[in-house]
């Protein structure tokens, strides 16, 4: 090899040693970059999950406002990019609930219990989609299979809502006529949820019967506030009433009358004899 040869040769592998460094330089600088860039911010989620959500969020804003054919459309398109989407099947079983199509709903929440089930699905989306099938369970009297639905959905630590699934375990349980569980079940709910007002409301009613004074002890807190409504207004009254409160009654009527007058529990106490009231 000639010397001309041996220079360019020395060159050539000298401009490559510089190129490698440089390359493993720039690839140090911008993992050190992106490793920065993680701690300051979240990285982007999944795409197509994310294209799901935004038609999901659609179609609950759609639920919300009772449009459910539109609703319906919307979680379709959602499940079309995203067929492993288990909030997209919840949501379409509420939709089939409220339309009455039961076949339809217990398919939709046992797909979305199915695929919440999974290793990479949050607990919480577990917990929601076995509360909303065990509501369905209930409404349909099947209630042991209801109640443990229900109880599963609350053995999630991340769940986020559990005040509502005590009561409507306490609900299912006072239909299928365990009325000491679901005592405790309403009580479990305002622990988690001292202000929930259907908790109180329901729990009232179940000790409305039997001991009247328990029960107004129970609704008081919430005719006192801005829940109140024409349903715990009435059942205030009848419990004054019961523990001969003449008063009381008379209060809360004013209140139902002048908050609600064109309510059907307005309507109805103003047309009871004053002897009634």
């Amino acid at each position: 090899m000639s010397l001309r040869h041996i220079k360019r040769w020395m060159r050539l592998t000298v401009l490559t040693c510089v190129m490698q460094c440089t390359c493993l330089a720039l690839t140090a600088c911008v993992s050190s970059d992106i490793s920065r860039l993680d701690a300051l911010t979240t990285p982007e989620p999944n795409a197509l999950r994310e294209r799901a959500l935004r038609r999901l969020n659609l179609a609950t804003a759609y639920f919300e406002q009772g449009q459910n054919t539109v609703a319906q459309q919307e979680v379709r398109a959602a499940l079309q990019i995203d067929p492993q989407f288990a909030d997209a099947y919840n949501l379409l079983g509420l939709i089939h609930q409220r339309d009455g199509a039961a076949s339809l709903a217990e398919q939709s929440f046992q797909h979305a219990v199915q695929l919440a089930s999974t290793g990479e699905a949050l607990s919480a989306t577990l917990a929601s989609a076995q509360h909303n099938y065990g509501w369905f369970l209930c409404e349909q009297h099947r209630f042991t299979e209801a109640h443990t639905l229900l109880k599963r959905a609350l053995r999630h630590t991340a769940y986020r809502q559990p005040a509502k699934t005590w009561m409507a375990l306490g609900v299912c349980q006072q239909k299928a006529g365990q009325t000491a569980d679901a005592r405790q079940s309403f009580e479990q709910a305002l622990k988690w949820d001292n202000h929930y007002p259907m908790a109180r409301y329901q729990w009232a009613s179940l000790e409305q019967a039997t001991n009247p004074g328990r029960a107004q002890e129970i609704l008081t807190p919430l005719n006192r506030s801005s829940d109140a409504n024409p349903a715990t207004l009435s059942l205030g009254i009848e419990l004054a009433q019961a523990l001969s409160q003449a008063h009381e009654a008379q209060a809360l009527l004013a209140q139902l009358t002048q908050h609600f007058p064109n309510s059907i529990q307005a309507q109805a106490w103003l047309q009871k004899t004053p002897q009634d009231q």
